[in-house]
Parts: structure tokens; sequence; C-alpha cells
């Protein structure tokens, strides 16, 4: 017996409901705005709202697409400061297809498609320019990109560096134009064989606004670059060396290394470093030297305590029913991955699905949404990294 619901009527029946369904919608105002109308509705939203937005029709994605719109785009939010003060993501990324960015102002998660560059995935970022590159193999060739355009570049080949150790960026004082710092070995050294190499590592700095790199001083001979991607804090770039702990510290206008006189706390293990409005910060695990547990994760800052003399002064402890949780499938030599996001210093691991996030303002801890890309897209080389997604700035 047949009835009015929709469900009981027949698949040919439904198609046309559908189909009227959407005459209806393509007369709705929407579909009699012209275009330039549209274009300032789309203007008007926020950049993730837009990115969204453009699966909507192909007449939107052609417009999103568009030269025009990306140059209007940029004007407006010039004048209106907007990407001044719109805020930064969590930016974690992996080798694989998709990285994900924790929006703290939407308290969400977004998947973002990788660049497809065979053997390529991200190594560092600045502002909305992402850097892409290889550490796992020979390299001498970078590409940048920024995703929401997804706009690609390539840049020209180092001239010594084919193995990258460490690679950074940070973005000039113009802020549209920026500096990728690698520090590796060079190819005659990579093809020696492995009982006769010589540990000898380079640096190299590209400058955007130069379109070339340039050589620098090489890095300390006995610092060994730990997994930590370290971070610029005052125009200086800081990282973790191991084995023992240390940090050090490289000068880019000047293209000298030195290391930072400040004694690593006792017991730490797997520190990882980050920046907040011009603060040093260090995240790390507190392990019992004969039994390797974990007893604790701590936060510490780097603070003069008179002169020229750093220390690293604890910060913080993370509360015990948050810590029991996130320590939980973690092992003895487990990095950690952070990043500062404003006054948030977002605290994570690829063996988990837990990120966690303490506000170094009023020191207050939240649990975010559980990792989308949790576990098939996680391993240990696994990146945080801030990521302020924008059109404008350096151009790509």
């Amino acid at each position: 017996m047949q009835t009015d619901n929709a469900e009981s009527k027949p698949k040919s029946e439904k198609q046309l409901l559908s189909a009227d369904c959407l005459q209806l919608e393509t007369q709705s105002p929407w579909s009699g705005l012209p275009e330039e109308v549209i274009e300032r509705i789309l203007l008007c939203l926020p950049l993730a709202s837009t990115v969204q937005f453009r699966s909507v029709c192909k007449k939107w994605n052609s417009l999103f697409l568009s030269d025009g719109y990306w140059g209007r785009r940029y004007r407006m939010d010039k004048n209106q400061d907007q990407e001044v003060k719109r805020p930064a993501w969590f930016f974690l990324c992996t080798t694989g297809k998709f990285s994900c960015a924790f929006d703290f102002e939407m308290n969400r998660w977004y998947k973002i498609p990788s660049p497809s560059i065979p053997r390529m995935s991200i190594i560092t970022a600045a502002g909305s320019v992402l850097c892409l590159g290889n550490l796992v193999t020979e390299c001498k060739i970078l590409s940048i990109c920024n995703p929401i355009k997804k706009t690609v570049k390539q840049l020209p080949p180092t001239s010594r560096i084919q193995l990258i150790h460490k690679a950074s960026m940070c973005l000039n004082k113009d802020a549209h134009s920026y500096k990728i710092v690698v520090a590796g070995e060079e190819n005659s050294i990579i093809s020696a064989p492995i009982n006769s190499r010589v540990y000898t590592l380079y640096t190299e700095i590209y400058d955007s606004s130069t379109g070339h790199w340039r050589m620098a001083g090489n890095p300390l001979p006995h610092a060994k670059f730990g997994s930590d991607p370290g971070v610029w804090c005052k125009g200086l770039f800081y990282c973790i060396t191991e084995l023992p702990y240390g940090v050090v510290r490289f000068d880019a206008d000047n293209g000298i290394w030195s290391e930072l006189d400040a004694a690593m706390p006792c017991s730490v293990s797997t520190p990882v470093l980050a920046e907040s409005n011009g603060r040093l910060i260090m995240v790390g695990r507190v392990v019992n030297n004969l039994n390797k547990d974990i007893e604790k994760i701590q936060i510490w800052e780097l603070q003069s305590v008179g002169g020229d003399i750093k220390a690293w002064t604890e910060l913080q402890q993370m509360p015990p029913s948050i810590y029991s949780e996130f320590v939980a499938p973690l092992k003895f030599y487990s990095p950690l991955v952070c990043s500062a996001i404003g006054d948030w210093l977002c605290i994570h691991t690829h063996l988990s699905p837990c990120a966690i996030a303490f506000n170094l303002y009023n020191n207050t801890w939240k649990c975010l949404p559980s990792d989308p890309l949790f576990p098939g897209n996680r391993n240990f080389r696994l990146l945080g990294l801030c990521y302020k997604p924008a059109i404008s700035g350096c151009h790509i």
C-alpha cells in the first residue's frame, strides 16, 4: 500500500523531487545576484569559511580562483588590517595526503590537502607560507606554497648542501619576504663510505627578496641536532641539540652559530621549544633515570637571572588529571610536538589523538578536540607549526 511518504516513492520519482528542489534552489535570491555582489559578500567572510564556500558551485569556485578576487581580497585585508587580527592555527603535518590545523577562534580542526610534490613533505613554515623538502634523503631543491591559494613555487637549488639536517623559515621585517635557513651535509660527504664519513655541517640562507642562497657560518662541530624543529625568537633561531641536550642559536644577519649558556633542567627528556610573544618556552618530560619512567611533563621559560646570565625557570606542570591520559601511550624516547599560538601553548604527540593546550597568560589548561587524522596519518616525523591562513603577505 503506497503512502505519501517520499521514502516509498519510486527511485525515478525521488530523482524528480530532487530536481524540483534544485530548481527551487536556483530560483532563490542568490541566483539573481550579480557576480560583483556575490564577490563582495565572499570578501567579507573569514578566510576559512571562504575556502569552504568554494565547494558550493562551479561559479563560486571559479570566482575564488580568479586573480581579480585575490587582488581585491589583498587590498581589503591590507586596508582593514584584518590579517593582523586574525589568529593563527596550530598546524600538524607529516607525510601523507592531508595535514590538519586547529582554529582556536572556531574551536575546530580543518583538514588541509598537502601539496602533491613527489618525495616532498612540509618541513617548516612562516606566516601563510609553507616550505616543502625532504629531511630523510638527498634534497637540493625546496619548494614553497600557500595552501589556501594552492600556489606552489620551486626555489633555486642550494649551492652546497644536499642532505638537510635542520631547516627553518622566518618572515623578514617587511613581512612580504622571507628567509629559509638550512644546515646540512654536502654531496661529496654523502657519497663517501660510511666508515670514512666526516660529520661536517654547512649553513645556507635563502632570502626571497634577492632570490638567491648564500653561505653562512658552520654549525658548532659538537652539536648534533635533535628532532625539535626549533623556533625564531627576537630575530634569532633557537633549536635543541643532543646528546647531551643543549640549545644553540643562529644569528641569520651575521651568519653565526653560538651555544646558549643556560644549563638544561635536570632529568629532562625529549625537550622541544616554542616562542610566544617574545618569550622562549621549553616543554619536556622529566624522567626517572633508573627505570626510565615518565614522572611529569614540565614547562619552562628562559629568563635572565642577572646581567647576561640565563636560566630555565619552571612555569607549570601538567595536571595529573590531564597527564595520566596524555602520557599513557608514550614511550621514553617518544618525541613531543609543541607550538605556541598566541598565548596558547599546544602540546601533542604522534602516539595519541589527544592535544593539550596551556594558556601562558592565565595559566589554564584545555583539552582540544581529538586529532582528526589519528592514527592513519601520524608517525614520529609529526611536526607542529604556527600557521597563519592568509592570501596576502609573501606572494607566490
